[in-house]
């Protein structure tokens, strides 16, 4: 059964069962295979916030977790790596807002981070290559604006953590040290080979690996073979859970003796264990509680898991934790880390989002006085994006309180209607790849679904300006190029056009005009989509219209129609990329957007807009006032125009 293939013919799609443990599996294969699209800056994306892009700001929306590191040095500072990122975000003000990230390298994929306790500018990062096979520990003394290789290893790097001066990373060679803050290493003599995890509480070192804990050089008695996904420590508190059955296991005298942790849940199934700053044991489950009130629950203990608490908000607030601690001047308020977010918490009842900004945004559409971006885990809204000076908290977009889905959740495509009114086009799997359309009558606060689910997936959809109940979306992976509605999205009806082969993007034109972009050129179409003719070879990824202008571009394609399409010819002067994006600003400027870059011209003479801290564009949107640029993975940046 393929995910992306097309439904069998009479099947009707399914909806995917169990979305959590479905999130848990594909988040493990994703970073296991070293896939990083979503959350990998560019190397050559500028460091951290400078005065070239000093007019650029990070808008949000705070749609990402990721791993935290804490330091005493600056007791509101957070640095935040993403799940299999090369990019570091840092907030100085306990995630009020966010930098721009700064990227460490190319062609890696990063996993563990360290700050350093004693110098809040001090952070390491592990991290490997993409497909295993090489490590490296990567430092920055700048406060993450910059980062220098300071080590590198044959084999993969998993974690990173400081103890005193000294620093350790851990690997499929061992555990490596360094005693002058990472300057010189050495292997430490005994440790084992494969180290996957490094935890540091006081004076104490704990390793785990595929199969064994252990503390410093010597190995703990924990029963069985514990393949070690979770690992932390508290004085004497210890415990680690299993990747392979989600069992855990538990050591209060500083893991001399360990014992099986149980809890209301069973046995089985614990995926997420942690111990918070001041000592109490955190677990989610995913196998229900027994009991005619069974359900998958967020438990805490107090003391050392002899008894439970349930915590009933946190899942469908927050969805599984990754990791979680303290900022050092706040002690009583547990940040957590989850599939979403980051969140605060004084009770594990009532949450705040505060970060962080690491995701995708492949839509963006205007709705009122509303900016609507489609990203990689859900669609969000943004009053703030319009405003001249945005205020306080401004890059967390108006969270509703509820963990959006993190799987089958993708936002391929969002369209302005008149009013109120926005489209968007939602992409699952049921059980292949399905397209969801969904209307939204209060400017994108909340969704329900229009129109039946049908086969294929997308990246685009467009609405008729003079007509809002046509609506177009473009597909892929299934026989059709192009769904039509005439109805508003009430039903949609899928076209097909010869030697297409599926499409990337539509763009809707004047009257009836749709321009279809596709793996195989470029498709015009004068009755609304019914049928259409090729106009221009190549891999064209998305198209711009302004009046009788036409601006196609794609791989290493820019290609200029001042006829309103009858003939084209290449743009000159524009460099060699994968282009993604075209958007005309109000002043008639033409910006362009690859994954490596972003154009000003005027179809004539180009300039590379300096300073935009993360260069890999993949949607844009201007208005009379500002230029908002859709990254691969930091969100939405503001550039004013006026």
């Amino acid at each position: 059964m393929s995910w992306f293939g097309q439904a069998p013919a009479g099947d009707k799609p399914r909806p995917l069962a169990n979305p959590g443990l479905m999130h848990r599996f594909l988040r493990r294969a994703v970073l296991a295979m070293g896939l990083t699209v979503a959350l990998a800056v560019p190397a050559n994306a500028a460091p951290g916030p400078q005065s070239s892009s000093a007019q650029w700001l990070s808008m949000g929306p705070n749609a990402s977790g990721g791993y935290l590191a804490f330091t005493p040095a600056a007791p509101s500072r957070l640095y935040v790596l993403p799940d299999g990122a090369r990019a570091v975000f840092r907030s100085d003000d306990h995630g009020i807002t966010w930098a721009p990230p700064t990227p460490f390298a190319d062609g890696v994929s990063g996993s563990h981070l360290a700050a350093d306790p004693r110098d809040a500018n001090v952070v390491y990062v592990a991290a490997s290559v993409l497909g295993g096979g090489k490590g490296y520990v990567y430092r920055s003394t700048d406060g993450a604006r910059s980062f220098h290789q300071v080590f590198d290893d044959s084999a993969d790097i998993y974690d990173v953590a400081v103890l005193g001066r000294k620093v350790y990373a851990a690997g499929a060679s061992g555990v490596f040290e360094s005693q002058d803050r990472g300057t010189h290493w050495t292997l430490v003599k005994g440790s084992p080979a494969g180290a996957k995890r490094l935890v540091v509480d006081g004076d104490a070192l704990f390793v785990a690996t595929d199969s064994a804990v252990y503390k410093g050089t010597v190995k703990l008695p924990v029963p069985g073979d514990i393949f070690v996904e979770h690992l932390a420590a508290h004085g004497p508190l210890v415990v680690a859970s299993q990747e392979r059955d989600g069992s855990a296991v538990i050591s209060i005298d500083g893991g001399r003796s360990w014992r099986a942790m149980t809890g209301p849940w069973g046995t089985d199934w614990v995926s997420y264990l942690g111990i918070t700053p001041g000592g109490d044991i955190q677990a989610q489950t995913l196998e229900p509680s027994p009991g005619p009130n069974a359900r998958k629950n967020t438990w805490v203990s107090h003391d050392n898991g002899r008894h439970w608490t349930p915590q009933p908000k946190a899942l469908p607030a927050l969805d599984l934790y990754s990791d979680l601690g303290s900022f050092p001047d706040r002690p009583n308020e547990l940040v957590i880390s989850a599939a979403a977010g980051i969140y605060t918490t004084t009770d594990s009842a009532r949450f705040r989002r505060i970060g962080v900004p690491a995701v995708s945004v492949g839509a963006l559409a205007i709705s009122g006085s509303s900016l609507i971006a489609g990203t990689s885990v859900d669609s969000y809204r943004s009053t703030s994006s319009m405003t001249a000076k945005p205020p306080t908290g401004y890059q967390d977009w108006g969270w509703t309180g509820q963990a959006p889905a993190t799987i089958g959740n993708v936002i391929g495509g969002v369209a302005a209607l008149p009013g109120k009114d926005v489209a968007r086009v939602r992409i699952g799997f049921c059980p292949d790849a399905c397209i969801w359309l969904e209307r939204s009558h209060d400017n994108g606060s909340t969704w329900r679904q229009s129109a039946d689910v049908v086969p294929g997936s997308s990246r685009s959809m467009a609405v008729d300006s003079r007509d809002p109940d046509k609506l177009y979306i473009a597909t892929y992976l299934t026989g059709a190029s192009l769904y039509t509605s005439t109805d508003g999205g009430k039903t949609l009806s899928p076209h097909a056009y010869y030697g297409a082969e599926g499409a990337w993007a539509v763009t809707a034109g004047r009257g009836d005009e749709v321009w279809i972009s596709t793996p195989n050129g470029l498709f015009h179409s004068t009755d609304a989509g019914v049928t259409a003719t090729k106009v221009l070879d190549g891999n064209v990824k998305n198209v711009a219209v302004r009046g009788s202008e036409v601006v196609a571009v794609g791989e290493n394609l820019v290609q200029l129609s001042i006829d309103g399409g009858r003939t084209f010819a290449p743009v000159p002067n524009t460099p060699a990329a994968d282009y993604d994006a075209a958007t005309y600003a109000a002043d008639g400027s033409l910006y362009l957007g690859s994954r490596t870059s972003l154009l000003r011209g005027d179809g004539k003479h180009w300039t590379t807009m300096p300073g935009l801290p993360d260069r890999d564009v993949r949607s844009l949107l201007a208005t009379r006032d500002w230029l908002f640029v859709g990254t691969g993975s930091s969100g939405v940046y503001r550039l004013p125009l006026s």
